[in-house]
């Protein structure tokens, strides 16, 4: 048996407008479909011979409420290879009974191949008018005479669980493009000291090329000089050497040298 939940019913309840409500909650508006976490069994699914059986739990079709009091079974025609779904028919206008959901199952020979009606039944004349949507919940495949690879398809309404994940995750992103930002400050300041360093060892290496080159400078003034003195004191033309014993003279005084004019006293000894 199944229950329905948010229906016109024999009151004046906009059933529409509160199926918008709670479409209002889902990330995607256009799939507010799902069962809810630990509420009976969560609509289990086993296969029992050729025939499928959903357990309790409670779900909803685009915005519309129902529930699994008991477990519903399901007999699929069976067509060896074909496939199938098992699907959650929503009908919104049934005034005179509460046949406003049923479970179905529908097989052909491709999952595309299989036709389903999908109105819009958050429509204003939904209550007025009977809008029906089919909702895949879970899918099948027939092997020979058996049900096989029974998938469940609906999946549970945790948005608020989604957008936490979404807001965690965006915080770690944060996080972790602020620790990279920190990590380039620091590289960026280590690099802007080592251009200090290397600025202080090229005014250094700077500093001792001048004061080479001064002193290159001074000595080649020097040795200039001594040179020209070198020069000078060589008679032109001339290649004779002057030593003192065996070593060379470059430069030779002859202030204090004997002249042939020169008178010489010799003084001492014996006559």
């Amino acid at each position: 048996m199944i229950k329905p939940v948010t229906y016109q019913g024999v009151f004046n309840f906009a059933a529409n407008l509160y199926a918008l409500e709670v479409k209002s909650r889902f990330i995607d508006q256009s799939k507010a479909n799902g069962y809810y976490k630990g509420y009976g069994t969560e609509l289990a699914a086993t296969v029992v011979g050729q025939q499928i059986k959903i357990d309790t739990g409670a779900f909803v079709v685009q915005g519309r409420m129902n529930e699994v009091t008991s477990p519903e079974i399901l007999s699929p025609q069976i067509f060896d290879g074909f496939v199938g779904y098992v699907c959650a028919r929503v009908e919104t206008y049934h005034p005179s009974d509460g046949e406003n959901c049923t479970l179905v199952a529908y097989v052909n020979r491709t999952f595309e191949a299989i036709a389903l009606r999908q109105d819009d039944i958050y429509a204003a004349d939904a209550d007025n008018v009977n809008k029906v949507y089919e909702l895949p919940i879970y899918s099948f495949e027939i092997s020979g005479t058996n049900i096989v690879k029974l998938n469940k398809l609906i999946g549970a309404v945790d948005d608020y669980a989604k957008i936490k994940a979404i807001v965690d995750n965006a915080l770690a992103t944060a996080q972790a493009a602020m620790t990279t930002a920190n990590g380039a400050v620091t590289t960026a300041n280590a690099a802007n000291s080592k251009a200090d360093n290397a600025v202080t060892t090229a005014n250094a290496a700077s500093t001792t090329a001048n004061n080479a080159a001064e002193t290159v400078a001074e000595q080649h003034e020097q040795m200039t000089a001594e040179i020209a003195e070198l020069a000078a004191a060589i008679t032109k033309g001339q290649g004779s050497v002057v030593k003192d014993g065996d070593t060379p003279i470059a430069v030779y005084n002859v202030e204090n040298v004997v002249e042939t004019d020169d008178e010489i006293i010799i003084t001492g000894g014996d006559v």
